[in-house]
């Protein structure tokens, strides 16, 4: 099964960290030995803004999350392309008001494939399937 991992989820599956629940963990896993986990680029900046504002989130763990993507070939770094553009610009802000959020679920709808999520904005707006 192909996925699209949300920033958190990344992040935390990259630590192996308790945070990151036992199904998302296993589906990751799985994605990972499989067809693969897509990342959406938009993750990068969600992560690197969370650096800057919250502590949830360090520039240390940001660049070893960057030298892991660059080494592996098992997690895919999905850009802002058209599809992806259209597919944001049709989410409404009522819906989902957070950029990043609306980029990471339009790279799940584009690629139809389903996101792993804690966010509950996300799963609540039911445009695409979620895992947690």
């Amino acid at each position: 099964m192909r996925v699209v991992a949300d920033s958190h989820a990344l992040l935390w599956f990259s630590q192996d960290s308790p945070q990151l629940s036992t199904r998302a963990s296993k589906v990751l896993r799985d994605a990972e030995a499989g067809d693969g986990i897509v990342v959406s680029i938009a993750s990068l900046v969600d992560l690197w803004y969370a650096t800057q504002t919250t502590q949830g989130v360090t520039t240390q763990q940001l660049s070893e999350l960057r030298d892991l993507l660059a080494a592996t070939s098992s997690i895919h770094l999905h850009p802002i392309d058209l599809g992806v553009a259209d597919a944001y610009t049709a989410i409404s802000p009522n819906v989902l008001s957070d950029p990043c959020d609306r980029f990471i679920v339009a790279t799940a709808v584009t690629l139809s494939v389903p996101l792993v999520t804690r966010d509950g904005p996300i799963h609540g707006c039911g445009l695409i399937e979620t895992i947690w």
